[in-house]
């Protein structure tokens, strides 16, 4: 299955939200991908109203044994972890069933 092209992602956003002017949809998008991830970086969570929580974790640097036996240290890896909602969870869930439609 192939991810929806960007164009086609605002246009369905556009659809969706009643808002017609593509630039306006894209200003708010890319203004909301701003405002999660300074609020990750500042706070390490986001919590999105009826969808979910973002998380960023700094996992601690920590040593290894590469496979020639050298020791070396592996930087400080952050990650983003999103979990969604109890809502979201039994909507997606909802999908395996054979008798819903997907709308």
């Amino acid at each position: 299955m192939k991810p929806i092209k960007p164009e086609d992602f605002f246009k369905q956003i556009s659809i969706h939200s009643g808002v017609s002017d593509l630039k306006t949809v894209k200003d708010i998008y890319y203004g909301m991908i701003r405002t999660i991830s300074r609020e990750l970086k500042d706070k390490h969570i986001v919590e999105m109203p009826d969808w979910g929580e973002f998380n960023l974790k700094i996992h601690k640097s920590r040593r290894f044994v590469s496979v020639n036996g050298e020791p070396g240290i592996l930087p400080p890896k952050p990650t983003v972890k999103f979990s969604p909602n109890n809502n979201v969870k039994k909507y997606f869930y909802s999908l395996g069933d054979e008798r819903t439609v997907i709308k």
